[in-house]
């Protein structure tokens, strides 16, 4: 399986940030962790993380969830 991605859709960026800090506390490596804007003018923010198995991806999403994601996603 190629390596599959998980994005959380959070309301802010300090949402986002938060969640991303809670990632890397879990142990997910900082180079596996991309925040981004939605749109430039927008203040949805989504962190995408590369997993390194389906197994992997469930669990960073739930973190994603209990960080505050109002939704999370399997990019194409």
């Amino acid at each position: 399986m190629a390596s599959p991605k998980i994005a959380g859709i959070f309301d802010s960026t300090d949402a986002a940030e938060q969640a991303r800090e809670r990632l890397l506390e879990a142990g997910v490596a900082l180079h596996r962790i991309v925040v981004s804007a939605e749109r430039a003018y927008s203040r949805v923010r989504v962190v995408t993380v590369a997993a390194r198995s389906e197994v992997d991806r469930d669990h960073i999403a739930e973190l994603m969830r209990r960080s505050g994601a109002r939704d999370t996603v399997t990019p194409p």
